[in-house]
């Protein structure tokens, strides 16, 4: 069999967790930042990545609100989602369900209209150029209410054929999940699939809102069902994906460190969790070194990296006929390795 690190080099990998707005390439970054604010101290790619390290989550959220003033024209997010999922082919990512959140810039950017159609574009013109395919999810964030959420789910209809689903993301501890069990019901209504942000920085409490009110398919993170063992029960046997982001529970600090990490115990007790890199150019992290990292740190193997993907694929939203296909990429690689 091949060394390890070739076959983490080489495998078919499937992301279900990664923020557009935080896979942005550095080099797209500094460009706009020059572009916007040539009077900028932020001259280089270095100066650029320290700007990335994070005292604890609420330190990192003010550096994602930073990032977001330099993305300001219809351009900037269609060249940006382009560059980002780019990217990710180069790591042999064949799959890809990626969050973006039109909202999250009406401080700057061009109104949450042009925003949807750029990203779409360059989502859609990325996936011909690359070969690989891409679910687009809406997040409609917590922060801004859920007095606001319906009119936004509103305004996807336009492109509810080229949007699969709704995301929760933001801040669990001010505006819990409960509150948008009325918007995630109409959502389900309108077909879309359904991903809930729960127990990254809250309890355990969180994720039980996100699955019996909510009623989500997934849940982003997911790391302090830990600290319920009826909890994990109901994850495993009704085998609810949680989508795992080590790195960033490390640099936001959810975790203290990598020992305290859930995602060995996750696995061994059967529930069906993923491996992802949530927003991998903030924490300077690609789901490539993510793979490496369980490795190294949790003595995970390659059968089980090989079954890892099997359950990307499993909990991804694609549509029969791209998981047969994805699934054919997946034995090709694997089957050759026995």
């Amino acid at each position: 069999m091949k060394n390890l690190n070739h076959i983490i080099r080489d495998m078919p990998k499937i992301e279900l967790h990664c923020h557009l707005e935080g896979a942005f390439t550095l080099e797209f970054l500094l460009d706009r930042i020059q572009k916007y604010e040539p009077e900028s101290d932020i001259r280089d790619i270095n100066t650029l990545r320290q700007q990335f390290v994070f005292h604890d989550f609420d330190h990192f959220i003010r550096a994602w609100i930073w990032k977001n003033r330099y993305f300001r024209t219809a351009d900037d997010f269609r060249e940006s989602a382009y560059h980002a999922i780019e990217a990710l082919t180069k790591q042999n990512v064949i799959a890809l369900e990626a969050f973006f959140s039109p909202w999250d810039f009406d401080a700057w950017g061009p109104g949450a209209e042009a925003i949807i159609e750029a990203t779409l574009d360059g989502k859609e013109t990325a996936e011909k150029d690359f070969g690989i395919s891409v679910n687009l999810i809406a997040d409609i964030v917590r922060n801004h209410g859920h007095e606001r959420a319906v009119k936004r789910l509103k305004q996807l209809d336009p492109y509810k054929d080229r949007i699969c689903g709704i995301g929760l993301g933001g801040d669990e501890t001010h505006f819990p999940a409960f509150r948008f069990e009325d918007v995630f019901r109409i959502a389900r209504s309108k077909g879309y699939h359904t991903v809930v942000h729960a127990g990254e920085t809250e309890g355990p409490y969180s994720i039980w809102d996100a699955v019996s009110r909510l009623n989500t398919e997934r849940i982003g993170h997911g790391i302090t069902a830990i600290q319920n063992r009826e909890l994990m029960k109901i994850l495993r046997d009704r085998q609810i994906p949680l989508e795992i982001c080590p790195t960033s529970n490390l640099k936001t600090r959810v975790v203290k460190n990598a020992r305290e990490h859930p995602v060995k115990t996750f696995y061994d007790e059967g529930l069906l969790i993923t491996i992802n890199s949530d927003d991998p150019t903030m924490f300077n992290q690609t789901l490539t070194e993510e793979f490496h990292f369980i490795c190294r740190e949790y003595g995970f193997r390659a059968d089980d990296l090989e079954r890892l993907t099997r359950y990307a694929l499993k909990a991804s939203f694609f549509a029969p006929n791209i998981k047969t296909r994805l699934q054919k990429s997946i034995n090709n690689f694997w089957n050759k390795l026995t």
